[in-house]
């Protein structure tokens, strides 16, 4: 999520190296990117231009800020969220890769994950610069107004106020880019972590990754073993506002309308792709948490969901979550 409140996710990296460990060079980079912090840790024994890369990893962020965010009015997509047209308009490559894999974990979710739900955060305040909304008294519309031109990479509304908000997606969308050309340039290994949203190049070595804990933040409440793939995690608790003089998340449920008002979830998604990972997150949170399990189960989402009451804290697995609790 592209949350003002963002969450830490403590990450070890266990690198066991023989006599050559002192001829490998270890970097890293950090940064701010989509309302978060951004850390990058590159282990490498070939000789790198790391001002060069750091260069190519800010366009590559600054590009998809420029295409997707919700936080300036000079976005492509605040531009397409404030026009009035209900005809195609031709999009950035980032824009519509970003927008395609939204739909898609949308259809996965029965809409649960909803790109259109933009105008009920913004009406309630959790944008500190939003747009001006259009005064519509019709809201009866969800991700299937949103149209997509696969041949000619173009989107259409079908009601003028769809608003489009890509936070649940963007982050991880942006980790892919850059995990796509850390390997190109052919780094030994390396972790990406954008907010949360975290990607592990390790062709060799597990990586420990340590779930912070919702009730403290000075520790976590679980470690996976991952390499080659993505982790992405989404809390009730973590960017919260007072509207109508009660507490809210920024999780929006689709089928209702309403912001989740319990805070005290936790949902962490481990998958190949961030992207995917990231809107999964979301999308299973905005579910009721009495399903969150059985359907990850039912389509083989490796999911842990943490619930808490501030003193009790219960943790449910899927069945492919568990795969990743040991080295294997």
């Amino acid at each position: 999520m592209e949350n003002l409140k963002s969450y830490k996710i403590i990450f070890f990296i266990f690198c066991f190296f023989l006599t050559s460990c002192t001829q490998t060079n270890s970097y890293n980079i950090s940064g701010n990117a989509f309302g978060a912090i951004y850390y990058i840790n590159i282990n490498t024994k070939k000789d790198i231009d790391i001002n060069s890369i750091k260069e190519n990893i800010n366009y590559i962020i600054n590009s998809i800020n420029n295409s997707a965010s919700n936080y300036t009015n000079e976005s492509e997509i605040s531009r397409f969220n404030q026009s009035s047209s209900k005809s195609f308009q031709t999009i950035s490559s980032n824009l519509y890769n970003i927008i395609s894999k939204a739909q898609i974990v949308s259809d996965l979710t029965n809409g649960y994950f909803d790109i259109t739900t933009g105008d009920i955060n913004i009406k309630k305040g959790f944008y500190k610069n939003p747009i001006q909304l259009k005064k519509n008294k019709f809201r009866d519309f969800n991700y299937k107004d949103l149209i997509i031109s696969n041949s000619n990479q173009a989107i259409k509304k079908k009601f003028t106020n769809i608003n489009i908000d890509l936070s649940g997606i963007a982050k991880g969308y942006a980790v892919d880019l850059i995990y796509d050309y850390l390997a190109k340039e052919n780094i030994d290994k390396f972790t990406i972590n954008i907010g949360g949203e975290i990607k592990i190049y390790s062709p060799k070595e597990f990586v420990v990754i340590g779930i912070d804990d919702p009730t403290n933040e000075q520790q976590y409440i679980e470690e996976v073993f991952i390499k080659n793939m993505s982790l992405a995690s989404s809390g009730t608790y973590q960017n919260t506002i007072i509207f109508d003089n009660k507490e809210i998340s920024h999780i929006v449920n689709p089928k209702t309308l309403k912001n989740v008002s319990n805070l005290n979830l936790l949902v962490t998604v481990i998958h190949k792709e961030c992207a995917k990972a990231d809107a999964l997150a979301t999308g299973l949170l905005a579910m009721n948490s009495n399903d969150i399990i059985s359907f990850s189960n039912k389509h083989e989402i490796a999911t842990l969901l943490v619930i808490s009451n501030g003193t009790i804290i219960k943790k449910y697995y899927s069945k492919e979550f568990i795969n990743y609790l040991s080295e294997k």
